[in-house]
């Protein structure tokens, strides 16, 4: 068993911002109209890069594709399907991409889910590849899943009582290998957070003892990197996160509507 832990400092995203930003996406879904396959903002203005292939807009079962600039198509390889959408309860979306290269044929498929939107509690990740090449099936594909639990982590942040479980949990699982990764923030002196990161990782099969081998050769090198790693990505998140927070709900909402037109405006060049 291979083991690294590794601690960062965020700027702190204060739980109420958190449930506003969730509700404000939820809105701005939800205030999108459907015209056909056409996807219209709520200001009017076409969704672009984005098509409802079948049924109901964001009932369950809905089903959208995105766009090939060159032909104007949907794409037939990927998709975003709607399994849940009630606001009080459970926010489900399935995303499936086929990827049929020839030299490794494999299907994509990442499920997301959110308890609730009102009052988010736990979210959770999952990812399955699975190769369509035969014999190399069982090297090549692989599970991932991640669970928040929201509650936990603002608990583990705050001043009070903190919970006995790590918060944010994930694993990945291979045929030879399985990683598991645990995080746990608390409160720095200066208001912000102190995130730790920790990492296992076991070998599978035949595999088993060679994990121990490399974590002995390549232990170091692996664990400054992946150190150096999570720096940079605490370093992108204190650049852009404390703007993130200060921006009320109509301004979110205003830089959430740019952000799905820009696409249309770089293919476009116009502003």
């Amino acid at each position: 068993m291979a083991r690294f832990q590794h601690t960062v400092t965020l700027a702190p995203v204060p739980r109420r911002w958190f449930e506003s930003c969730v509700a404000t996406l939820h809105d701005l879904a939800e205030d999108t109209d459907a015209e056909g396959a056409r996807l219209r903002l709520p200001d009017g203005r076409p969704l672009p890069g984005l098509v409802l292939a079948r049924g109901p807009h964001l009932r369950p079962g809905a089903r959208y594709r995105p766009v090939n600039e060159e032909s104007g198509e949907p794409e037939a390889d990927q998709c975003v399907t709607v399994r849940a959408w009630d606001r009080r309860r459970e926010t489900a979306l399935e995303v499936v991409t086929v990827d049929g290269a020839p030299d490794h044929p494999a299907r994509l498929d990442c499920a997301l889910t959110l308890t609730s939107a009102e009052r988010p509690r736990e979210a959770s990740l999952s990812v399955t590849l699975t190769p369509s090449d035969g014999k190399r099936d069982k090297h090549l594909g692989g599970t991932g899943r991640v669970h928040l639990d929201l509650d936990g982590w603002w608990r583990a942040t705050g001043r009070g009582r903190h919970p006995s479980r790590a918060p944010l949990t994930g694993t990945l699982t291979h045929a030879y290998a399985r990683v598991g990764v645990t995080v746990v923030p608390r409160p720095a002196p200066d208001g912000r957070w102190l995130v730790t990161v920790k990492i296992r990782a076991g070998g599978r099969s035949f595999a088993r003892p060679l994990v121990p081998l490399a974590a002995a050769l390549l232990g170091r090198r692996a664990r400054r990197a992946c150190a150096e790693s999570l720096d940079r990505a605490a370093e992108t998140w204190n650049a852009q996160v404390p703007a993130l927070v200060h921006m009320d709900a109509e301004r979110l909402r205003a830089e959430l509507t740019d952000a799905l037109l820009g696409a249309r405006r770089a293919h476009t060049g116009k502003e």
